[in-house]
């Protein structure tokens, strides 16, 4: 199934006339990647009460052929730090996922159902996180505007969604809004880009909100600052591996 990755770069750039739902969100897809980049992020979680508490990250990522490497790792509050999160998504095999715990010095895989779980308290789930399209996923176009498309998606039977409703913006290819589904078709989660920023000539994502819906909670998200383009010397491809997370990153 196609992924809502809002920690990755989304790069908008306008592209040749898309004319369906795979074309639409194949270059909605390919568009948000970069050769190697550098962000900090700050998470902000939201309880049903309107309480906040904020984490921050650096986020790390290259790309190697089709092979998109991230690296998240959490630098604050203390209880958090030095938590890191290890995706490596290649199109043609299934997304490996790692997370290190620095209290236990171990490296957990994220798999099975564990890929439902929370990502660290947030309102996003491992799943959530992933890239790659599942083979069986379907995408149709339920709606065309002057200025965007409508597309719903069947994300295939390793899913623990029933459908995905994403809006995507036809000037520069950005998934505005996405509405995740359970089985019996009810709203679970919403998903928001609600500020952009140019960045070197690109529109980029700046602040993005997940809700879950009857929980009523949010997780936002605030780039504050990102690098493009960074020398490839600045995250090596050992920086990327299991080996990497086991000496505490």
């Amino acid at each position: 199934m196609t992924k809502w990755f809002p920690f990755l770069l989304l790069f908008i750039a306008p592209l040749a006339q898309a004319q369906t739902a795979d074309e639409i969100l194949d270059q909605a897809q390919s568009v948000r990647t970069v050769e190697r980049s550098v962000q900090r992020v700050k998470m902000v979680l939201v309880s049903k009460s309107g309480a906040e508490r904020e984490r921050e990250m650096a986020i790390r990522a290259r790309r190697d052929g089709e092979v998109l490497k991230s690296l998240i790792r959490f630098e604050s509050p203390s209880d958090v730090a030095g938590t890191t999160f290890l995706q490596l998504d290649d199109p043609q095999n299934e997304d490996e996922q790692m997370l290190y715990l620095p209290a236990l010095r171990r490296v957990n895989r994220i798999s099975g159902s564990s890929r439902k779980g929370s990502f660290m308290g947030s309102d996003f789930s491992y799943e959530d996180l992933e890239l790659s399209p599942s083979d069986d996923a379907k995408h149709t176009v339920v709606e065309t505007t002057d200025t965007h498309w409508v597309i719903d998606s069947d994300p295939g039977s390793d899913s623990s969604y029933g459908r995905i409703r994403a809006t995507v913006l036809k000037d520069t290819y950005l998934v505005k809004a996405v509405t995740f589904f359970n089985d019996d078709d009810e709203a679970v989660k919403e998903l928001e880009v609600t500020e952009t920023q140019v960045v070197d000539g690109k529109t980029l994502a700046r602040v993005s909100v997940m809700k879950t819906l009857k929980r009523k909670t949010a997780t936002r998200l605030e780039v504050m600052e990102q690098r493009l383009d960074v020398p490839a010397e600045e995250l090596p491809e050992e920086m990327f591996t299991k080996a990497y997370l086991e000496r505490g990153s």
